[in-house]
């Protein structure tokens, strides 16, 4: 008799009975959801309705801690180096994922082997404002009189290597202009040199430049994402403008560490794909600015593999490293 195979047999059933049993029973216990952001940021904010709605359904507090750092890598890292088993998630937006294995040296994760996919939830539109005062009043100004004047257009950024940085380098290559980069530590700053017409121009997420646009205090041009925003419905996109096919938009999913139990998987998958699809959801993420876009594990895994690859791209171009 095989006994060594016989023994390995029995093992193999024992692993997948354990598996099935751990998903039946899942969650025992409180589940932490880490984000990488300070509180407030629309990433934090949706993973916390989220907490809330996994709570209510799964019958187990779900919560958020906030690990701020390393362009939100800090919390990546933790979530890759933790036990799979379902209880530490991660809420993250695209950098952490797709955008900062390009300009951090020594990060301490792989986003394409170190983490199991959950769910993609939506994505964060990026729009083009200027100060209403500005003598841009469509992309077609600003892409004109950059070309007739190389330089002279001043672009605010949250920070080199930051989305709105690599959107505007993404937008450049595409216009074929070169406008001048402003680097500021952080998001708030820019925005308010932009209102305050300090700098001619900048990419902003939805959430934040919305309420600006309403009250007069900007001007939108167009938004980067591949479709119009709601609360924004007349303003046109990027691809509209004259640059079809062009995308560049933040996204927001949900992932675990690697090896985590499939039936740990397929409940957690489900049940916030199942969340991300009701029309209440649906709403409240519209009003933070965000455009519903869900995506199962599989689908989102492939779709990270492709966002490494084409944010690396626009690193490159614009020879963005971490401050």
């Amino acid at each position: 008799m095989d006994f060594a195979g016989l023994a390995s047999r029995l093992l193999l059933a024992a692993c997948a009975l354990w598996a099935g049993a751990a998903g039946a029973q899942y969650p025992e216990k409180a589940v932490r959801m880490l984000v990488g952001f300070p509180a407030g940021q629309t990433t934090d904010v949706i993973a916390r309705m989220l907490a809330q709605e996994l709570t209510s359904d799964l019958g187990q507090t779900f919560f958020v801690e906030n690990k701020p750092g390393v362009g939100a890598g800090l919390a990546a890292e933790e979530v890759a180096r933790s036990r799979p088993d379902g209880y530490t998630l991660l809420a993250t937006s695209s950098g952490p994922l797709a955008v900062n294995g390009w300009i951090y040296k020594n990060l301490r994760y792989d986003s394409r082997s170190d983490f199991q996919p959950l769910a993609m939830i939506g994505i964060f539109p990026l729009v083009l404002v200027v100060n209403p005062a500005s003598r841009f009043n469509s992309v077609a100004d600003l892409v004109e009189y950059a070309r007739q004047h190389p330089g002279a257009v001043n672009y605010a950024s949250g920070g080199n290597g930051v989305t709105n940085h690599l959107v505007m380098e993404m937008f450049q290559q595409r216009a074929g202009v070169k406008l001048n980069h402003i680097p500021y530590k952080g998001g708030v700053a820019a925005m308010t040199d932009v209102v305050g017409g300090q700098v001619d121009v900048m990419f902003e997420v939805a959430s934040i430049a919305e309420p600006l646009v309403r009250s007069g205090k900007l001007r939108a041009l167009a938004v980067a994402s591949e479709h119009r925003v709601a609360t924004l419905a007349n303003v046109p996109t990027i691809a509209e403008s004259g640059y079809a096919g062009f995308r560049g938009d933040p996204w927001i999913g949900v992932v675990g560490p690697k090896d985590l139990p499939q039936p740990v998987v397929d409940k957690l998958a489900g049940e916030i794909v199942r969340i991300a699809r009701k029309p209440q959801w649906t709403k409240r993420m519209a009003e933070l600015g965000a455009i519903p876009q869900v995506m199962e594990p599989a689908q989102f895994g492939a779709f990270i593999g492709a966002e490494v690859e084409r944010w690396g791209e626009a690193v490159k171009a614009a020879n963005a490293k971490a401050e």
